[in-house]
């Protein structure tokens, strides 16, 4: 049977479509990056279509990601809430709807009374900075920061971050193996370590920046960004050799002081506490939920 929706994974060939799409929305969570999309298609089964100007997105890889996100890019979504209810329909499957702010998962509620009930895990919230604050790490809140980045560099004086490009992605993705290997190849370790090598080998399709960290003109820490807007940066990979974990706050810096945005989005600590006592450290600026709404 055919669905009202042309849903497929995404294709390089979207990018700019989708792009300029979340741009016009001003979105800012990590799942609206084409990176991300793109690279974790497989993972989360996740599907999307551009229809008379509407981003639609579906996800069906697990119970923690699966549903329809809230359609983008209509001045008036009714329809093309009436096409995602056609669609679930068409394929025999219950409406549920995922990764939504506050706002949408509100909007629905309104339009869906007593339909939905509504489920956000604390993991799952994206953590935004202001790239100001990464990059210059000013203030009191941040003195115990910049006095482990003036020890470092002082143990280590000659050390130079350079852009991720094809001079410097092998290195990137030896410092990704390494890691792998300091963790015993568990299958989730591998999991991220392939999509890393995804992400290094489409680097250009994908327009992925980012940079290395050289010690003594030895690679010890890196990471790959992506831009969700223009104005908002998603960190995708940050690694540093086993050896180096004191390495993180600098590249930290580096990384925020290449771009040229107003927000970087560091993603979910999914509800690991020293993650979460990380990402808290550098006192993000906001964090933000993502609610899914299903059947009562």
């Amino acid at each position: 049977m055919e669905t009202p929706l042309p849903l497929a994974p995404p294709r390089l060939e979207d990018a700019e479509r989708i792009r300029s799409i979340v741009a016009a929305c001003g979105g800012r969570g990590n799942d609206l990056a084409f990176a991300s999309m793109y690279l974790l298609q497989a993972k989360y089964h996740t599907e999307a279509a551009v229809v008379d100007g509407v981003l639609y997105r579906r996800y069906s890889g697990n119970s923690r990601l699966n549903g329809y996100a809230y359609p983008l890019g209509a001045a008036d979504p009714s329809p093309a809430l009436r096409r995602i209810e056609e669609d679930a329909a068409a394929r025999g499957a219950e409406l549920r709807f995922c990764l939504l702010t506050e706002e949408q998962a509100a909007d629905l509620q309104r339009r869906f009374p007593g339909r939905f009930r509504a489920e956000a895990r604390r993991g799952d919230a994206d953590y935004l900075y202001l790239r100001a604050n990464m990059a210059e790490l000013p203030g009191s809140e941040f003195h115990k920061k910049r006095n482990h980045i003036a020890k470092f560099t002082r143990l280590h004086p000659n050390w130079v971050f350079k852009p991720l490009d094809a001079a410097t992605a092998d290195d990137a993705r030896g410092i990704a193996k390494a890691w792998l290997d300091a963790g015993e190849g568990s299958p989730a370790l591998q999991h991220e370590f392939r999509g890393i090598c995804h992400a290094l080998d489409l680097r250009e399709p994908l327009q992925l920046t980012g940079g290395v960290l050289y010690v003594d003109a030895a690679p010890v820490g890196m990471a790959v960004v992506s831009h969700i807007t223009p104005d908002v940066a998603d960190i995708h990979y940050e690694k540093c050799l086993p050896d180096w974990r004191d390495a993180y706050t600098l590249v930290n810096r580096e990384t925020a002081r290449s771009l040229n945005t107003t927000y970087i989005n560091r993603e979910e600590d999914l509800d690991q506490p020293g993650l979460r006592k990380a990402k808290e450290s550098y006192h993000p600026a906001l964090l933000l939920p993502k609610i899914s709404l299903l059947p009562c």
